[in-house]
């Protein structure tokens, strides 16, 4: 196998911004089964520069953790990348990660060194016959020429610098001798073992208390200013988004609905989606807790709505235009993208 990389092409190189990391472009990744095909994630496009954190929100099954896996190229053998560019800047050359071989050479060469993940259950991601220690070891001397002393030490170090308890001793455990957040922390030390340039985090908190989550949080936003790595932060918690994120990316089946800075998309939020998921989170009033959820439920993947795809939920629906065809990104502000017909777009969809 040759050890040169693909390319992108010359005209999506000059379009991507300064300063770029990866550029996703109108990627579509599909599930085939008997049942049909799942079109799980169905043309997104978004940039994450060097340095800055990223968040991917929206209900699950809108596909933030199939965004993740494409990046990675760790799909299930029945989901495939259809369509779409992944470019990630290896070294000031832009290589298309979606032309790479899964298990090649070229991307063994980067997953793991260059793009790490933080899965949501470390239980599932470490293996349950190996130590913490063993497996963050190996990681270190794949990707860095290291003795087996050196990696043991480097290992050890990052346990130590993620806050895992006696990390010379807790090196040595098994998974299922470690609570919930000291297995989370292995996670991390197993993620952040090459120093990465971008660490994906696929809903890092989910299995961990509110206080073992603000612990994990602050970890990484300490960790992400000394290395000056770039991070996806995938989550259906709009609450880590607000504290951890520069831009947001909201995601409804698939599609992206919006996308830009955190505080534009959360103090103006412009798509009725994104509207009724920061209505959902719960607020205080006197005397008890209120919600406002939004209305309806998520449609199934085998029969996806015509049209804009949250048409059947939205209170702001226009009939004769919403269920026609898909609204176009429309920009409403420096950075800032909203996929809705309310704001313009109907004259293109003939």
């Amino acid at each position: 196998m040759s050890n040169s990389y693909p390319t992108s092409t010359l005209d999506s190189a000059l379009e991507i911004p300064a300063n770029t990391l990866l550029s996703v472009r109108n990627l579509q990744t599909h599930f085939f089964s008997r049942e049909g095909t799942v079109k799980a994630v169905d043309g997104v496009t978004f940039d994450v520069k060097q340095g800055e954190i990223l968040g991917i929100a929206g209900e699950s099954g809108c596909g933030k953790s199939v965004t993740s896996q494409s990046i990675m190229r760790i799909l299930p053998k029945n989901a495939k990348i259809v369509g779409g560019e992944i470019l990630y800047n290896h070294q000031g050359q832009f290589i298309d990660l979606t032309t790479v071989e899964p298990d090649g050479k070229m991307i063994r060469g980067i997953r793991g060194k260059e793009i790490a993940m933080i899965f949501q259950e470390p239980m599932t991601a470490f293996s349950p016959v190996h130590t913490i220690g063993n497996q963050i070891i190996e990681t270190i001397r794949i990707h860095q020429p290291m003795s087996q002393e050196e990696a043991r030490a480097k290992a050890i170090e990052m346990l130590y610098r993620v806050g895992m308890p006696n990390p010379g001793r807790n090196i040595d455990q098994y998974t299922f001798n470690l609570s919930g957040g000291m297995r989370q922390r292995a996670m991390v030390a197993l993620a952040l073992s090459c120093q990465p340039k971008l660490l994906i985090a696929d809903e890092p908190t989910t299995a961990v208390d509110v206080t073992i989550q603000a612990q994990i949080l602050r970890l990484l936003r300490e960790i992400q200013a000394d290395l000056g790595m770039a991070i996806i932060m995938i989550t259906h918690d709009l609450g880590v988004i607000a504290e951890l994120t520069d831009r947001v990316l909201i995601m409804y089946l698939g599609k992206e609905v919006e996308y830009g800075p955190v505080k534009n998309v959360f103090h103006h939020p412009r798509h009725p989606y994104t509207r009724g998921l920061l209505a959902s989170i719960p607020k205080m009033v006197p005397g008890r807790i209120e919600i406002e959820p939004i209305e309806g439920s998520v449609p199934s993947p085998y029969a996806m709505p015509t049209g804009c795809k949250f048409h059947p939920r939205c209170r702001d629906f226009m009939r004769g235009v919403c269920e026609v065809s898909e609204p176009p990104l429309i920009p409403i502000a420096p950075g800032h993208e909203v996929s809705c017909y309310l704001y313009g777009g109907r004259e293109e969809r003939a």
